[in-house]
């Protein structure tokens, strides 16, 4: 944990309308406290929990607006929390996933996948993941416009990544945004994180579902054939660290789906099969299949074709 102290980031009272820092908070007290705040401040998170659940977006708001401290990870300002106040970054971004029914198993799927994520917890509604992930420190010797346009070129960067996972949340490429107080003692945290320095900029508006494609196909036995060659295949060249080739395979596996050379359910179903039975990834069916599934439908996003064939 001795990493964590040398991270820090300004915390603000519980109004949302108010811009003046009341002071700075460790990364290591904010990982603790999340885990375990105080006994008062969980009833607000339950609060919250219900509100999300029955679909009050209005009272949700309230709640944390009224309240939760918020914090600014990214940055340090003087005196208010504005673009033009920016006084120098902290190496750090958020990232941010809405209306999730599988929260907690995405939370662990993005912490196992990104080795830049230093930690990564639900949010307060209970149906979202927030993350805070490693970026190069931003030289602070230059107008706050370049500064700002710097940072989002980092965050457009790992967006390009997140795009096709339901509910990202593109929001947070503001580095001034408030990242309100949550509560998860089931948070992920890693000391010895990778630093994410790809660069990219903005496509259009980021979507929060990927664009999937109607099979326009007729599949034959043999392309049926040919594609369940093609996953045994890969999972026979798994012998070791599970994730990367799986993910590979799958987002593969995606694009086949898109194609209409195989539906998605069955897909899942021989993904989940192999799993199961995998030597290796057995160890570790519930993460493997969270791995399958989210990449599965993150490669329907890009179709491929067996063989030269197109889709016409």
């Amino acid at each position: 944990m001795s990493k964590y102290t040398e991270i820090s980031f300004q915390y603000y009272p519980a109004r949302v309308n108010s811009n003046e820092p009341l002071g700075i908070i460790s990364l290591e007290r904010f990982l603790i406290s999340t885990k375990t705040p105080k006994n008062s401040t969980k009833a607000i998170f339950d609060q919250i929990a219900d509100a999300e659940l029955s679909g009050d977006k209005k009272l949700k708001d309230e709640l944390k607006q009224n309240h939760l401290f918020y914090f600014t990870p990214c940055v340090y300002v003087h005196p208010f929390r504005r673009y033009d106040c920016i006084k120098h970054f902290t190496g750090l971004l958020v990232l941010d996933f809405d209306h999730i029914d599988n929260a907690r198993d995405f939370k662990y799927f993005l912490f196992d996948e990104y080795k830049c994520i230093i930690t990564a917890y639900i949010s307060p509604s209970k149906r979202g993941v927030k993350c805070l992930v490693k970026i190069p420190v931003i030289n602070a010797n230059r107008p706050w416009e370049e500064l700002v346009a710097k940072f989002k070129e980092y965050y457009f960067g790992i967006a390009a990544e997140m795009e096709p996972y339901n509910g990202f949340c593109e929001s947070t490429q503001s580095s001034v945004l408030p990242l309100f107080q949550s509560y998860d003692p089931e948070l992920l945290s890693r000391n010895d994180p990778d630093t994410w320095a790809t660069k990219g900029t903005k496509r259009g508006n980021f979507s929060t579902t990927p664009t999937l494609c109607k099979p326009v196909i007729d599949v034959t036995y043999k392309e049926k054939e040919t594609l369940i060659k093609i996953i045994d295949r890969g999972f026979r060249n798994i012998t070791d660290y599970g994730h990367p080739p799986l993910r590979s395979l799958c987002l593969s596996i995606g694009g086949y789906v898109a194609s209409g050379y195989i539906p998605e359910h069955e897909a899942l179903q021989m993904i989940y099969y192999e799993i199961e039975n995998h030597s290796y990834l057995r160890k570790g069916i519930r993460g493997y299949k969270t791995t399958a599934q989210w990449a599965i439908r993150a490669g329907q996003s890009k179709p491929l074709t067996l063989n030269n064939r197109c889709n016409g």
